[in-house]
């Protein structure tokens, strides 16, 4: 009788496959990328953390978004409350419309890109939803494709926002620094999005004060990857990256969490305009 049970408990396991048989980790980075390229409209909630100087400075704004032609609408809630920001491609001549909530107490054109809109963040208002973390994880799967089993761990499931995701953590086993000589025409904008790099780290990196603080041969320090190391809690249903934390050399750079999102909700147009209903510009 005690042979029997055994002889079971063992075709029981043996039947049972293990977790990573049962995740291709090449499908789902291409799965994500082919989710990503149908999105039309993203509304979210985004809590984030950036490290800003030594120092992990906390985010949290809800986010309409409309992909082509890229529109954005953002609530800020931390780290100045109320305050709104509407960009529209093509449009404002290029300019976002802020209203700060605070001093000066009127809305203000100002450019995207620029250290004032920029300031205490990582990114641009025009990198926001899943577009830009797309082309960046893509460049880098593409880059280490024939790696990926041995650089992507599956770390078991996790529930996350009421969603079942992978908990996927990918590692840059060569990450390092390399020596890159600035080109004529080119900022730190330009050269971390033609190598997908994150922009502000390269201001980190670099001690540099502005994006614009850089000249034709001059020779700067960057990432051969875009992080050492990040983390992913992976939406079974979706395959977006729901929860991402970045690592570099020097330890955490930035956690980006996304809640309440809805892929493809109607908007109306109305929502991309500066006079709609409970907006304060």
């Amino acid at each position: 009788m005690k042979r029997t049970i055994l002889l079971l408990l063992a075709a029981a396991t043996l039947a049972q496959p293990t977790f990573a048989q049962e995740v291709d980790k090449h499908e789902i980075f291409r799965k994500m990328m082919t989710t990503i390229d149908g999105i039309k409209t993203l509304s979210f909630h985004l809590d984030k953390t950036e490290r800003m100087k030594g120092k992990m400075e906390p985010g949290s704004q809800d986010v309409k978004l409309n992909v082509d032609p890229f529109q954005v609408y953002i609530k800020v809630q931390v780290p100045n409350k109320g305050a709104e920001v509407l960009y529209l491609e093509g449009k404002n001549d290029g300019k976002a419309k802020v209203n700060p909530n605070a001093f000066p107490y009127m809305t203000l054109n100002l450019d995207p890109d620029g250290d004032i809109l920029r300031k205490g963040q990582h990114h641009s208002v025009k990198q926001l939803g899943f577009k830009y973390t797309g082309d960046l994880l893509n460049f880098v799967y593409n880059k280490y494709k024939a790696k990926m089993d041995d650089y992507v761990s599956i770390n078991g499931d996790i529930t996350y926002d009421g969603r079942k995701c992978w908990n996927v953590t990918l590692t840059n086993k060569e990450y390092k620094l390399e020596s890159y000589t600035v080109k004529a025409g080119e900022d730190i904008i330009a050269i971390a999005r033609k190598l997908r790099l994150d922009e502000y780290s390269l201001l980190e990196l670099n001690k540099i004060k502005g994006f614009d603080d850089v000249k034709a041969g001059q020779t700067i320090q960057v990432p051969n990857s875009l992080c050492k190391q990040i983390e992913m809690y992976i939406d079974k249903e979706t395959f977006l990256p729901l929860y991402q934390k970045l690592f570099d050399d020097k330890g955490l750079m930035a956690t980006y969490e996304y809640t309440n999102l809805k892929i493809n909700p109607s908007f109306k147009p109305e929502e991309f305009t500066e006079d709609y209903s409970g907006y304060n510009f």
